[in-house]
């Protein structure tokens, strides 16, 4: 059951709710984060790991020069053995299996090493190699993905004559109106001094209907910020609404909500409030249920509760909608208002600056598949009712509502100069559960979706390929596999079983391409290089696990937990009393501990220490035993500082 509140769509005075000046700037969350976020005293610790991994790598090669450090090369593989006797490694291993303990005084305990150094170059070995090889594939095939969008974006930036949208029709200069038709024809034939068309503006002849859907749950602390910025958006009121709809549980959040929408009806905005009984379907649930009531609206934009768009983001997007009728929807590009308060925020922004940057320009620009971002874009509604509607088979709607579209030929337009401010997680709980879903989804998806990609003929098989290959295979699924099998699992396996021989390439060659390609859309993202590449091996166990539960629908596979935000929590004195409140209760409430994350790093630590008593690889372990403390952060969940 529905229950909506809403202004009739025909208004009386529509003079009354023209948008003023003081209606048209950012949101308090915004004007906070300019005004003070900016002017945080910034940490020193990324420059830190920076110069350290700088002085660590040069004292390496040194001492590698001084035949000091025991790291040799054979036939294009990388071995921890620096023997010259390749053929007796594996008898020399077990001699320096024994050696290295100062005494062994028991017989047994002497037997007991020899079995066991016996057993694992008989069994442990072949099995580690075989992982090797297909872990070695996949990595290739991540770094050829990588490689194939680095090219496009920089070939379409740089190299390329035309534009990357030249192939769409652009609007040309041509504007919508901010006021109604009806007043801009009066004013036309009256009076001169009225001033609204200026000179030499070429305005549209017809205004379509756009609605505003912003999908929230329990945002107490966003939800009055996105209905704020919503309803300062400027297009004709006539042609206009705002729907809000709220699947909340929490009391506080419904009143916050449904206080912002009364204060914006009184004054003349149509707004609906709509709150459902149950959370069937969660967002894309809700988006399912409230299309029958925006049955008159061409245009649908989206924005999630942490998102601040500017008051004219609908005059920089829907154009391009109205001048061809073949996109299905416009995306813009986000950017963060938090990105750089700590480590953990700043890791996020490498990796989300790279999608938007890189991989959305660069798909757009080689008219390959792209995906809705699930907010910060607009629909156009045709295009959602012809490709099926909103589908909650998946904790990624957006991308599947994109993918079912675009294999019915729709076109979509990534717009880069066009920004959405929102919000980064701030805290290790959120940016864990919300991982989770991104790395589950695109797995669900591409189970159930890869026959109808192939039976598809809307597109031709070179995209067909891309899609199951390069989109949802490297991006989706090799760079987890690679991730946890190759760097967190074989590489501090190699310290228990320094004879088995990973490529070269595949240890230092690709690893150091997939950083360096990212990082490199993030202004001074090479200084927070080194905690990136931590991180992200920190949180291979978390998309695994998700990876695993996407692909087998397992139990968790449509969990859906809500991103947890700050938003504007910080923008008014009587808000900082209410955080510090917040803050001072969270912090008498335990931590949660998560097990996982604490198991990688026993296993880190012990591959290390391992290393080090049993074949004297203390330069390896020093890499082994720094990932096995940001383990333990990440288990302890001591992670945002």
């Amino acid at each position: 059951m529905l229950r909506s509140h809403s202004t009739p769509l025909t208004t009386t005075n529509s003079s009354s709710v023209l948008l003023s000046p003081r209606y048209d700037c950012k949101s308090p969350r915004s004007l906070y984060h300019s005004k003070h976020v900016q002017k945080k005293k910034k940490s020193p610790l990324s420059t830190t790991c920076f110069i350290l991994c700088v002085f660590v790598f040069c004292l390496m090669v040194v001492l590698h020069r001084m035949e000091v450090i025991f790291v040799h090369r054979v036939g294009g593989t990388f071995s921890l053995l620096g023997s010259n006797r390749r053929g007796e490694e594996e008898k020399d291993i077990n001699d320096a299996s024994i050696s290295s303990f100062p005494s062994v005084s028991s017989e047994y305990f002497y037997w007991a090493l020899v079995t066991a150094d016996d057993i694992r170059v008989a069994f442990f070995n072949p099995v580690l190699k075989i992982f090797v090889g297909f872990t070695a594939f996949l990595s290739a095939l991540v770094a050829a993905d990588r490689v194939f969008h680095l090219y496009v974006a920089f070939y379409w930036k740089y190299l390329s004559r035309k534009g990357y949208l030249d192939k769409f029709k652009r609007p040309n200069g041509k504007r919508v109106p901010s006021y109604s038709m009806e007043e801009i024809q009066q004013s036309s034939q009256g009076s001169s001094s009225s001033s609204y068309l200026p000179p030499g503006a070429e305005y549209y002849s017809t205004i379509p209907n756009v609605v505003v859907q912003l999908p929230m749950f329990n945002e107490t602390a966003c939800c009055e910020d996105i209905i704020n910025a919503a309803c300062r958006m400027k297009w004709p009121r006539e042609h206009f609404m705002v729907q809000v709809l709220d699947d909340s549980t929490e009391l506080e959040a419904r009143e916050i909500a449904q206080s912002a929408v009364h204060r914006w009806m009184s004054r003349g905005i149509n707004i609906q409030y709509v709150c459902r009984e149950n959370r069937k379907g969660y967002k894309a649930g809700s988006m399912v249920e409230a299309m029958d009531s925006i049955e008159n609206y061409e245009y649908v934009a989206v924005f999630d509760a942490d998102f601040d768009p500017d008051s004219d983001f609908l005059f920089n997007t829907v154009p391009w909608l109205m001048e061809n009728e073949d996109v299905g929807f416009v995306q813009t590009r986000w950017t963060f208002t938090n990105a750089k308060e700590t480590v953990l925020t700043r890791v996020q922004e490498i990796s989300l600056s790279y999608h938007m940057l890189c991989e959305q320009y660069a798909r757009c620009a080689a008219g390959l598949f792209f995906n809705f971002n699930g907010t910060a874009g607009v629909w156009r509604r045709k295009c959602i009712v012809d490709s099926g509607g909103w589908n909650f088979r998946t904790t990624v709607e957006d991308m599947d509502l994109s993918l079912r579209a675009y294999l019915k030929g729709w076109k979509f337009i990534f717009l880069n100069d066009i920004t959405c401010d929102n919000e980064i997680p701030a805290e290790y709980d959120a940016y864990r559960k919300q991982q989770h879903r991104w790395s589950c989804g695109p797995m669900q998806l591409w189970r159930k979706v890869t026959k109808t990609i192939l039976e598809s003929n809307g597109v031709s098989m070179a995209k067909k390929l891309y899609l199951i290959v390069f989109f949802f295979g490297a991006r989706m699924f090799a760079a987890h596999i690679v991730s946890f099998f190759l760097y967190c699992l074989l590489v501090p396996l190699c310290a228990i079983s320094p004879e088995i021989p990973i490529p070269f390439w595949a240890l230092v060659y690709a690893p150091v391409l997939v950083t360096m390609s990212t990082v490199v859309f993030t202004k001074d993202g090479w200084k927070t290089s080194v905690a990136f590449v931590l991180f992200e091996n920190a949180m291979c166990v978390v998309k695994l696990s998700a990876l695993i539960s996407g692909l087998f629908e397992l139990s968790d596979a449509h969990e859906w937990v809500v991103t947890k935000k700050l938003g504007n929590m910080f923008s008014s004195s009587s808000s900082s009393s209410n955080a510090s409140t917040s803050s001072t209760t969270t912090s008498k409430v335990c931590r949660k501990i998560y097990f996982k994350e604490l198991s990688m790093g026993l296993f880190f630590l012990f591959c290390g220490v391992y290393g080090i008593l049993q074949h004297q690889l203390v330069h390896y372990s020093l890499f082994l035993i720094a990932q096995s403390l940001v383990f333990f952060a990440f288990g302890l969940n001591r992670v945002a500082f």
